[in-house]
């Protein structure tokens, strides 16, 4: 205790420092409420760990409230990955398992369920901790949890390492002792709204991602162990052994490389009698000029998920790598951890990334934009950048660019209806909300140092600075339900603290005086998994909340308005 009293000391003398600091999800103890918000009393902890943590919370909330120290607490939970503890599960099975020893996994009470854990990728982890960084916490006390918001059984992991490291584990079945949670799972809906925190490794791709790590850790200690201490005979068994590996390891890529060569060469064979038929009916066929060469762009990656292919067992095998997407016509770029990826995004839309697997990104140089491997939409141009070796999408003509980087289009009162804006009508035809009959009831609320950035729908550039005719513009389109005296027509809003501050030019915001939560997913943009809360009073204030979250705001709301916003929710109405 006197350790953690006496940094918190030195540092509140520095008025300039932030403080962020780690905490765990040992805090919610035997908690019942699942999965864990940080909104929860810390009532039940298991463990003196968990109480010395939730004490160091609590001390660092009044530093903050008496000294003015800015903090901001991070819960864990499960890190698993490269360099981990030695006492956490993924470590310690593993040595187990290449050792031949069996390993303790613990077994509830048959009324309990199964051990379960929300096992977190420590990658994941540093993007969290690196974003927390830039946050400026609102009050004192501030905490976030920091998982990957999925809670499986522990069970997983050991399959996982099972499949990674190609041995028999031997598990012994031990009862649960004092002070063991059953189950963690992370609400990580607080984080992802407030710090962008978005966790991308699910346990399989990590444990794959930890094994080769592991796996590397033990060559490597095995070699320093044998440099001190070896006999001649052991050290010429030791090299025959890696020998035997190696040559193992390459005659599975060779194999792999000639099945794939074997597949690619069937296609190879449809696609020229693509090719013959499309050039004699005049069919255009994409121009994969340049498909053979690639640019190395360092640190760099697309999401994963944009992949189509992915080869783990050959990540930082670039030669490997290079070939197989040259053979796949689709493959225009792949990472170096082994993801294949078919089309390629504006070099905007990049992120850098730092870790052991992924050193960067090589992007062919075709043509991405007359090949049509882009991801632009039907509104905008692909426009290659030569020097980059990649393109950025300009809208058409007939569109105009949002602050969000989409297209809309512009507004004229004889305009013919798009074929998005006829489906949105049907929707609220079926959904059986009387849009125009609430809007005409509406009165319009002005707001002139904030507006919602997102929601752009059309764009009247004709109306700019005329309130009254952008109100009529407004009005006539059926889904609109606010606009920016620029000219910029909303059809939906986003919560009240991610709106932005108004710049010159933006000029007064004007919002109808509607329920914003009266439609799921229509006048709002809070994600599926979260629950849209009018705040109580009036106009487009609403937040995006957990299930939990919202039947506590709400049953708030009846105790101090004596009924909910506009009607649109009851406790009920949330399972």
């Amino acid at each position: 205790m006197e350790c953690p009293m006496r940094l918190l000391e030195v540092i509140s003398s520095y008025s300039a420092v932030k403080l962020v600091y780690a905490s765990t999800s040992n805090v919610y103890g035997k908690n019942k409420e699942i999965p864990f918000h940080e909104g929860e009393k810390l009532k039940s902890p298991t463990n003196v760990y968990a109480v010395t943590k939730i004490f160091d919370e609590e001390l660092v909330t009044l530093y903050c409230q008496y000294g003015g120290l800015q903090s901001l607490g991070l819960r864990f939970f499960t890190v698993y990955g490269p360099w981990g503890r030695p006492d956490m599960a993924g470590l310690m099975f593993a040595e187990a398992m290449v050792a031949g020893k069996p390993f303790t996994l613990y077994l509830p009470e048959a009324n309990e369920g199964i051990l379960q854990r929300d096992f977190t990728y420590i990658d994941d982890i540093v993007k969290g901790v690196v974003a927390a960084l830039d946050y400026v916490p609102a009050s004192c006390g501030e905490t976030f949890n920091l998982a990957h918001g999925q809670s499986v059984p522990v069970s997983d992991l050991i399959r996982h390492l099972q499949h990674g490291l190609h041995i028999q584990p031997q598990v012994r079945l031990q009862p649960m002792p004092r002070g063991e949670l059953v189950q963690t799972w992370a609400d990580i809906s607080r984080a992802a709204r407030l710090l962008n925190y978005e966790p991308t490794i699910n346990l399989q791709t990590g444990i794959a991602l930890f094994v080769d790590w592991f796996k590397m850790y033990k060559k490597k200690r095995r070699s320093e162990e044998h440099d001190a201490s070896t006999t001649p005979a052991e050290e010429l068994y030791r090299k025959l052994k890696e020998e035997s590996e190696e040559r193992e390891r390459i005659y599975g890529i060779q194999r792999f490389l000639a099945d794939v060569e074997e597949q690619i060469a069937r296609q190879t064979v449809l696609k020229e009698k693509y090719r013959s038929w499309a050039n004699g009916n005049d069919v255009p066929v994409p121009d994969m000029t340049g498909k053979h060469n690639f640019t190395f762009h360092p640190h760099m990656m697309m999401r994963q998920t944009a992949a189509f292919v992915f080869l783990p067992y050959l990540a930082r095998d670039v030669k490997s790598l290079r070939q197989i997407c040259a053979w796949y016509e689709e493959c225009v770029a792949f990472s170096t951890d082994g993801h294949l990826f078919r089309s390629v995004k504006p070099k905007s839309e990049w992120k850098r990334q730092f870790n052991e697997t992924d050193e960067g990104l090589y992007v062919s140089e075709v043509d991405v934009c007359v090949a049509d491997l882009h991801n632009c939409n039907s509104r905008s141009t692909c426009i290659a950048d030569p020097e980059t070796k990649s393109f950025r999408c300009e809208c058409k003509s007939e569109y105009h660019a949002t602050a969000a980087g989409s297209c809309i289009p512009a507004y004229t009162a004889d305009r013919e209806k798009e074929e998005q804006e006829r489906q949105d009508e049907m929707t609220d035809i079926f959904n059986g909300v009387n849009i125009t009959q609430m809007k005409t009831a509406a009165k319009w609320l002005i707001y002139k140092d904030r507006f919602s950035a997102e929601g752009d729908y059309m764009m009247a550039p004709q109306l700019r600075g005329d309130v009254e005719g952008l109100k009529q513009a407004c009005m006539d389109l059926k889904v609109c339900i606010g606009f920016t005296s620029d000219g910029f027509l909303k059809s939906a809003l986003a919560p009240f603290d991610k709106w932005k501050v108004a710049t010159p030019g933006t000029g007064p915001f004007y919002a109808l005086d509607i329920d914003y939560c009266a439609s799921e997913n229509k006048f709002h943009f809070c994600d599926w998994q979260l629950v849209c809360v009018p705040d109580g009073t009036q106009g487009p204030l609403f937040s995006c909340l957990t299930k939990r979250s919202a039947k506590a705001a709400l049953k708030h709301l009846e105790m101090n308005h004596g009924r909910i916003a506009h009607n649109s929710l009851t406790l009920e109405g949330i399972s």
